[in-house]
C-alpha cells in the first residue's frame, strides 16, 4: 500500500529491515526513553524470540525498503482489568517522524488487521505510552483509543472494537 509516492506500508518484515531494527533500537534516543526496544531488539537473536510470540508485523517503508516505521500486535492481556487482548505499538523512525505519517500508517494497519483471519481473535487493543509523549497520545486518541489507568509511569490506553 502506498500512502505517498515515497512511502509504503507491508505486511511483515524483511531481513534487512530487522537489522534497521536493531540499529534503531540502539540509538535514536527518543525510542529508547519511551521502550524498551534497546533490550527487546538488542540484536537478531532476541529479535528472533520475541518474534516466535507470535507478533503480527507491519512496516512502513521507503521506495528503497528502509525501514520508516514498525507496528505490531501481540495477543496478550494488559496490565489492568480489560476484555481487550491484543497490544499495539507503533515506532517512527527518522527521516519519517514528524512528518504526520502515524495516523494513516495506524487506520491502513487496524483496517487490514481486522479484515484477516486474526478478526475473530481480537476483542480490543491495548498500549503504554509514556506520559510525556504528548504527540503519540494526540495521536491515539485521534484514532479512539481512551486513557483508563496509569500503573508503572506509563498511562494504558484501550480501543475496544
Amino acid at each position: 500500500m502506498e500512502i505517498n509516492k515515497d512511502v509504503f506500508i507491508q505486511q511483515g518484515i524483511l531481513d534487512c529491515q530487522i537489522d534497521q531494527l536493531i540499529s534503531f533500537s540502539q540509538t535514536d534516543e527518543e525510542v529508547k526513553k519511551d521502550t524498551s526496544d534497546a533490550s527487546r531488539f538488542k540484536d537478531r537473536h532476541s529479535f528472533d524470540q520475541w518474534l516466535e510470540q507470535g507478533k503480527i508485523i507491519y512496516t512502513l517503508t521507503d521506495k528503497n525498503n528502509n525501514l520508516l516505521g514498525i507496528i505490531w500486535f501481540g495477543q496478550k492481556k494488559p496490565p489492568i482489568e480489560s476484555d481487550t487482548n491484543f497490544t499495539f505499538a507503533i515506532r517512527v523512525y527518522p527521516p519519517a517522524r514528524g512528518q504526520g505519517l502515524s495516523f494513516d500508517f495506524i487506520k491502513f494497519v487496524f483496517d487490514d488487521l481486522l479484515k484477516s483471519k486474526h478478526k475473530s481473535e481480537i476483542n480490543g487493543f491495548w498500549l503504554q505510552v509514556s506520559p510525556d509523549n504528548f504527540a503519540a497520545i494526540r495521536t491515539y486518541e485521534k484514532f479512539g483509543f481512551k486513557k483508563v489507568d496509569q500503573k508503572n509511569n506509563k498511562i494504558i490506553m484501550v480501543l475496544n472494537i
